[in-house]
């Protein structure tokens, strides 16, 4: 299949010349996380992005030009198969789609390839990433935090029984924040983070959806294109969360443990090749704990802090392993990423170990 047999051409796209308010009401009713920018001739220039609007200080009525970020483009004719590992290696979710050098004619997205695949016996247990949570009583402030603290993109909402209520995301809160409000100094807008240190996350969450564990992908990708993601839960609690992304990566080619890096700044090849060579060093050391490994994915920001978060998932034939971690510098995050890892490899080796050794136990007994 290729990009072609997908694409969406009806393309919702703004000039350099609109504004950020116009940019996010747009991201919001369409529930777009990305807009391709274009000039008159309909050439495509690049992307701005909802969540790079939480991490400036912008006005409303700022001009998108000076927000465009450079992505990859597809032609056409590229394969899906190729899309999907782009869109791992990079973290973008969508790309553009053009003809003739420039010319915009589409645009191919996580969830279009989603919606056009089948994933099998696949269950929501196989895929999910384990939930961070926000309390529902707690502020968008706090929440905002967490998000860039881990490098995701939404919080299932709780109650302090800790039930799920709701969820936020990035576009949710890019929405609120673009609405021009009145404070002290000039100038209200994007980063005005006054508002969002008062108002609690319930007063804007949506309603999750939400299914059990053991729910079947296929059954999914409709609730997928509807909600964004959709909230595995036991008990009413949230244990897992699953996105486009998510699926996309059981469409992989299995073929021997291929590695996924994806970092924020451009400019770090150093901080990749050294985060590479630590998980490099670490999947030599796990060989035999994880048998038939198919594929690692490793999702790195760098902030304005100086901080990096780190989000790894391991996938086996029969098993995934995920964690986050943050770091001050790529050294330490590897560390930390790598260690929490091994916990958790060493958790699951010895439960199967155990296991193994009650069904032998009862073979002896039953003879």
């Amino acid at each position: 299949m290729k990009v072609d047999d997908i694409m969406i051409k009806d393309v919702i796209s703004l000039t350099p010349e609109d504004t950020v308010s116009k940019a996010l009401n747009l991201m919001h009713s369409n529930r777009l996380n990305q807009i391709p920018i274009v000039n008159d001739i309909s050439e495509y220039l690049g992307m701005v992005f909802a969540k790079q609007f939480l991490s400036v200080n912008a006005s409303p009525e700022s001009k998108l030009k000076n927000f465009i970020s450079k992505t990859p483009t597809l032609s056409p004719e590229v394969t899906v198969e190729r899309t999907i590992e782009m869109i791992l290696k990079t973290g973008n979710r969508a790309f553009p789609v053009i003809e003739n050098s420039a010319e915009l004619v589409g645009i191919v997205s996580e969830m279009d390839i989603v919606v056009n695949s089948r994933f099998g016996r696949s269950t929501a247990d196989s895929v999910m990433s384990g939930a961070i949570v926000q309390e529902e009583d707690d502020t968008l402030g706090n929440a905002l935090s967490k998000m860039r603290r881990y490098n995701i993109s939404r919080l299932p909402v709780i109650t302090r029984d800790g039930v799920l209520t709701g969820i936020i995301n990035v576009l949710d809160i890019a929405h609120f924040i673009s609405k021009p409000r009145e404070r002290a100094s000039k100038s209200p807008g994007v980063g005005t983070m006054a508002a969002i240190r008062v108002v609690k996350v319930k007063d804007i969450m949506r309603n999750a959806y939400s299914v059990e564990q053991g729910s079947k992908i296929n059954d999914l990708t409709d609730d997928l294109k509807d909600n964004e993601e959709v909230v595995v839960t036991g008990n009413k609690r949230p244990i897992g969360v699953i996105t486009p992304k998510d699926a996309l990566e059981l469409l992989l080619p299995k073929h021997g443990g291929p590695t996924f890096i994806h970092i924020s700044d451009p400019e770090s090849e150093d901080d990749k090749n050294e985060i590479e060579r630590n998980m490099t060093k670490f999947l030599k050391k796990i060989e035999g704990k994880l048998e038939d490994i198919q594929y690692v994915t490793i999702y790195v920001d760098k902030h304005k802090t100086r901080k990096y978060s780190i989000r790894a998932r391991i996938m086996t034939n029969n098993s995934i392993i995920d964690a986050k971690a943050v770091g001050y510098d790529p050294i330490s995050a590897s560390k930390e990423i790598v260690s929490k890892l091994e916990r958790r490899i060493k958790s699951k080796h010895s439960s199967k170990v155990t296991m193994k050794h009650r069904r032998g136990t009862i073979r002896k007994e039953q003879f």
